[in-house]
């Protein structure tokens, strides 16, 4: 009976080796160590469909705080809308108390806010002083010159008679509330004036580890109306150079410096010679990063909560970046969206082998001049796309007449 009671003594004191091992590990591990068990996430902005479906299928539980919870919001996650946006996201934070929170847009214009985020949350976004430095046009526009980029002149007091300058808000978001401005016009209040450069508008997504610039796609944004409108209204990828593709690198790692970190955006310019004009950096989860979704083997919200748990985690090329697509449907006139005319939208995209994003519930009331839904769908070519895209959302502004 003795060797039993021995047997017994070593598995005890083996296992109070293995408790007092594993306590000892989780107590020296440093302050910022990531916390592995990040299972509930909270996706907040002014939109989160994509990044919602991005994280569900990373295999994340999803919450979402945002203005629309559209009804394929509520397929990927729980949904609660923002009556009050930004202040209300505080609340949804208290009541969701997620293991993490991520960003869409656009509240890299809120830094108070985030700080708030921060005291009932893990914020997974960059730290909130290099968000408020990259987002300042003037300090940001010295530090890209300072490092061989060109970025448009600013003037803060009165347009300049020579050449067309716009009056762009400091809270910019989706390109709302830019305007083009005459010559000699005082600067409104909370703007700042930017020389108009004239060129391809585009786009490109990032993720910034700690040693690693990864550029995850570029899309050319779609210029679908008068120049006087430069609202958000969608994106097709769009391949560019090496010599370019070089240059967006060098971007990224000059904006890793600065200490962004995660998923980051950045709207630019390319000009007739070729030549990038960058004009702003988002830092969170973009509007076009969707359409590179399916490049990548894991789901883009996915890697970007790895980079903060692990900043070394390897990204893997999945396929070929597939030409994608999306246009944003807005109305002229006000519309009650019901669920005959969802069906029909449904069945007129379907059709043409594109398909809905962004579905209001039945019953919704939409503005005039407010985004509808969108519409996505693959092509053989940018242009090709382009048009198609263009074509269908003429179908569908037409049926909305009778509506």
């Amino acid at each position: 009976m003795n060797w039993i009671f021995d047997l017994l003594r070593l598995t005890f004191s083996a296992l109070i080796v293995k408790l007092y091992l594993t306590v000892s590990y989780v107590l020296i591990q440093p302050t910022n160590m990531t916390n592995l068990d990040i299972s509930r996430v909270l996706i907040v902005g002014a939109s989160g469909r994509a990044a919602a479906e991005s994280a569900r299928r990373g295999g994340y539980q999803v919450f979402v705080g945002d203005l629309f919870a559209d009804s394929d919001t509520r397929k990927s996650a729980s949904c609660e809308i923002l009556n009050d946006y930004p202040h209300d996201i505080i609340r949804v934070v208290k009541r969701v108390n997620p293991d993490a929170v991520c960003l869409t847009g656009a509240l890299e214009n809120y830094p108070s806010v985030l700080e708030q985020i921060t005291k009932y949350s893990r914020l997974l976004a960059p730290p909130i002083h290099a968000i408020k430095a990259v987002r300042c046009p003037q300090q940001f526009g010295l530090v890209l010159k300072a490092n061989g980029f060109t970025f448009p002149r600013i003037v803060e007091n009165q347009s300049p008679t020579v050449g067309r300058w716009l009056a762009k808000p400091f809270k910019s978001a989706a390109g709302h509330q830019i305007q083009f401005i005459q010559p000699r016009t005082v600067c409104p209040a909370n703007y700042y004036l930017q020389q108009f450069v004239e060129g391809r508008s585009m786009s490109a997504g990032y993720l910034l580890q700690k040693d690693k610039t990864t550029l995850l796609g570029t899309s050319q944004l779609l210029d679908l109306s008068s120049q006087s409108n430069f609202h958000f209204q969608g994106a097709v990828t769009r391949k560019l150079s090496p010599q370019i593709e070089v240059e967006l690198v060098r971007l990224g790692d000059l904006l890793r410096d600065q200490n962004l970190r995660g998923l980051i955006g950045v709207d630019f310019i390319l000009t007739a010679e070729k030549q990038l004009v960058i004009l702003e950096v988002n830092p969170r989860y973009t509007a076009t990063m969707e359409l590179y979704e399916e490049r990548w083997q894991l789901p883009l919200v996915d890697y970007h909560i790895k980079s903060f748990e692990d900043p070394n985690y390897p990204l893997v090329v999945h396929k070929t970046q597939p030409v994608c697509g999306k246009q944003i449907i807005y109305t002229g006139r006000s519309v009650k969206v019901s669920k005959k005319l969802l069906m029909r939208l449904s069945e007129l995209v379907n059709a043409k082998n594109f398909y809905l994003s962004d579905i209001p519930l039945p019953g919704t009331v939409i503005e005039a001049e407010q985004p509808v839904l969108t519409i996505q769908g693959k092509g053989k070519t940018t242009d090709k796309l382009k048009d198609r895209l263009s074509s269908l959302a003429n179908s569908i502004l037409q049926l909305l007449l009778y509506y």
